[in-house]
C-alpha cells in the first residue's frame, strides 16, 4: 500500500496533541558482494541522511500522478498551529477572523507560504465581495510551485472558476485545457460544468447542449473521444488568439510618463508644490450646510444652497462646481456631475488633491454614461498628470470597458499586464466593482439623430401618503399639468383629473412643486417644449408609490 500523503491538517493536529514521532527503526545497509548485511541506528538528528525515496522526483513537465510522489516537505510548529487555529475560527463561520490570522503568520520559506496562500484562498472566496483577493492567492500559491500535489489541483480548479465567474472565458478555457493537462484527463467533470457555464453565459444554446450530453454519456471511450473534439477546438481557437495577439502588440507603444522637471505641464507633483487655497470661512459654512443636506437625503436643498453661494475668485468657484459634481453623481445624474466636474478641472484653480479626485470621478461619470472613448481619454490625461503608466483603479476601468466594447485583443493584453502587476487584486477588484453596475450600453455618436431638447427631470421627490387617505384604506391617483421657468421649475400646476377627488390632489402638487428639469431655452429666453407637461402619481397601500 501506498504511504499517505500527511496533509496541513493532520500535521497540525499531530502538533497539538503533543504527538511525537516514533524512534527512527534500525537501517539495514546492504553488503558488498558477499559480505553480511550490517544493521545501524541513526545518530539522533545531528545528521540527515538521503535515501532515494526522500530525493525529489523530476515531474517535468508537472504532472498530477508524479506530483502525488514528490517527498513531503516539513513546516514549522509555529506555522502548522496559527493554521490550524485560523481553520478552526473559520469552522464556526469566522471567515474575516481567519483571513486576517493567516495574513499575520510570518512564512519561514518558500513552501509554508505556499500552504497559507491557499488556505487564504479558500478563506476569500467565503467572504462577500473578496473574490479578486481570493484570486490573487490562488494564483500565488500556483505560481509558487510548492503546493502539494491535491492542493496545487484544488487551487488551479478555484482560479478557473474565478476567473469565468467574472467574465474572463478565455482565460478560463486556458486554464481549464492546463488543469486538464496536469490531472493527465480528457474529460473532468468540474472543467466540463465550467465549459457549460460559458456556454450559457455567452448564450451559445447549441455548445451548451453539446456539453450536456457529453457529461452525460455512458460509454466512458465515447465520451473521452467526444470531451477530446471539444479540447482540440479550444486549443485551436486559443492558439489563432495567440498568433493575432502577437501581431496586435506589436503595434501597442506605451507611452513613456517622463518626469516633468520644469513644470510647464500641470502635473501632480508640481501641482502639490503650490501653496494650498483656503476657503473663506463664511463659502466653508454654505458648503458644510449642503453636505449636511446631503448626509439627510436633501439632494435638492444642498443643490440650492451650493447655487446661492456667491463666489469672488476661481478658486471658490471650482470648489462650488467640485461639490456639485459629487451631489449629482450621487444622485445618479452623471451628465451633470461630469459637466461640473470639467468645469473644476478646466478651470485649474483646485488643489491637488481635489483636482485629481475630480479626474476620477469625470471617467467614473463617462463610464457610467457609455462614453467609453471619451474615459479612456480622459484616463489618458489622468494618467499624464500623475506621471505613472498605470493606475489600479483605472486600470480596471480600461479592463471593463475592452470588455463591453469587445476589444477581445485589447481585454487580452490589458489581462496580461493585470495578471504581472504586483498590485493585480486591486485592479481586479475594481474590475469587479464596475460589473456591480450591470451592462453598460456605449453610447454612438450618430449625425442622423437630431439632439433632443424635451425637458429631462434631474431631481424627483417621492409623494406622501394623505393619512386620511390612508386611515381608510383608499387607493387613487392624480394626474397634474404644468409648465416649466427657465430655472427648470414646475409652475402653473393644475390638477387634470383626480380619482377619488379630494384626497391625493394635494400631496401630488406638493411634490410636484420640489421637482427639478433639466431645460433648453430658444432664441427668446422661452423653454423649448416647456408647457403642457402632463405627471400622474398613483396610490396603492401596500405597494411602491
Amino acid at each position: 500500500m501506498n504511504k499517505q500523503r500527511l496533509t496541513i491538517t493532520a500535521l497540525t493536529l499531530a502538533v497539538l496533541t503533543g504527538c511525537q514521532s516514533s524512534p527512527s527503526p534500525p537501517a539495514v545497509e546492504l553488503p558488498a558482494q558477499n559480505e553480511q548485511a550490517v544493521t545501524t541506528t541513526p545518530k539522533a538528528q545531528t545528521e540527515i541522511a538521503t535515501t532515494p525515496s526522500q530525493q525529489k522526483l523530476s515531474c517535468e513537465p508537472l504532472r498530477y500522478q508524479c506530483h502525488l510522489m514528490q517527498p513531503e516537505q516539513d513546516i514549522s510548529e509555529s506555522t502548522a498551529k496559527d493554521i490550524s487555529f485560523a481553520l478552526n475560527i473559520a469552522t464556526h463561520g469566522y471567515y474575516s477572523a481567519a483571513v486576517i490570522r493567516l495574513e499575520k503568520i510570518k512564512s519561514q520559506n518558500v513552501y509554508e507560504q505556499a500552504i497559507v496562500d491557499y488556505h487564504l484562498a479558500n478563506m476569500n472566496m467565503k467572504r462577500i465581495g473578496e473574490d479578486a483577493h481570493a484570486l490573487d492567492y490562488a494564483l500565488k500559491a500556483i505560481d509558487s510551485e510548492s503546493l502539494p500535489a491535491e492542493e496545487y489541483k484544488s487551487a488551479q480548479l478555484l482560479a478557473i472558476k474565478l476567473l469565468v465567474k467574472h467574465g474572463w472565458f478565455e482565460l478560463g478555457e486556458e486554464k481549464s485545457l492546463n488543469y486538464l493537462a496536469y490531472i493527465g484527463e480528457s474529460f473532468d467533470f468540474d472543467i466540463f460544468e465550467i465549459f457549460d457555464q460559458i456556454a450559457q453565459q455567452k448564450k451559445d444554446q447549441t455548445r451548451y447542449e453539446l456539453l450536456l450530453d457529453i457529461q452525460t454519456m455512458i460509454d466512458g471511450e465515447a465520451q473521452n473521444k467526444a470531451a477530446q473534439r471539444v479540447l482540440d477546438e479550444i486549443k485551436t481557437r486559443i492558439a489563432k488568439q495567440y498568433a493575432d495577439q502577437i501581431q496586435f502588440e506589436k503595434h501597442i507603444k506605451p507611452t513613456d510618463k517622463l518626469k516633468n522637471k520644469t513644470c510647464q505641464t500641470l502635473t501632480y507633483q508640481c501641482h502639490s508644490q503650490r501653496a494650498k487655497k483656503v476657503l473663506p470661512a463664511n463659502i466653508k459654512q454654505a458648503i458644510d450646510t449642503a453636505t449636511k443636506q446631503q448626509q439627510d437625503n436633501n439632494a435638492m436643498a444642498a443643490k440650492e444652497t451650493l447655487e446661492s453661494i456667491k463666489t469672488n475668485s476661481d478658486f471658490e468657484t471650482a470648489m462650488i462646481n467640485r461639490k456639485l459634481a459629487y451631489l449629482y453623481s450621487d444622485v445618479k445624474l452623471h451628465e451633470l456631475s461630469v459637466r461640473h466636474a470639467s468645469a473644476a478641472i478646466n478651470s485649474g484653480a483646485l488643489n491637488a488633491e481635489d483636482h485629481r479626485y475630480q479626474m476620477r470621478l469625470e471617467v467614473f461619470g463617462l463610464y457610467l454614461l457609455g462614453e467609453f472613448e471619451q474615459a479612456k481619454q480622459k484616463i489618458e490625461a489622468y494618467l499624464n498628470y500623475i506621471e505613472k503608466a498605470s493606475d489600479t483603479y483605472l486600470d480596471g476601468v480600461l479592463l471593463k470597458i475592452a470588455k463591453q466594447q469587445g476589444d477581445q485583443r485589447f481585454f487580452k493584453y490589458l489581462q496580461d499586464k493585470t495578471l504581472q502587476n504586483p498590485k493585480r487584486a486591486e485592479i481586479i477588484q475594481s474590475y469587479i466593482d464596475f460589473g456591480y453596475f450591470g451592462e453598460i450600453k456605449e453610447k454612438k455618436k450618430s449625425a442622423d439623430t437630431p439632439r433632443s431638447y424635451k425637458p429631462v427631470v434631474i431631481f424627483s421627490k417621492e409623494y406622501d401618503y394623505p393619512i386620511e387617505a390612508a386611515k381608510q384604506g383608499i387607493t387613487g391617483s392624480v394626474t397634474l399639468e404644468f409648465d416649466l421657468n427657465a430655472k427648470g421649475e414646475p409652475v402653473n400646476i393644475r390638477v387634470i383629473e383626480a380619482s377619488p377627488e379630494g384626497y391625493f390632489e394635494q400631496a401630488g402638487i406638493n411634490a410636484l412643486e420640489q421637482w427639478r428639469y433639466k431645460v433648453n431655452l430658444d432664441d427668446t429666453g422661452n423653454v423649448i417644449e416647456g408647457t403642457g407637461i402632463q405627471v400622474q402619481f398613483g396610490w396603492n397601500l401596500g405597494s411602491g408609490q
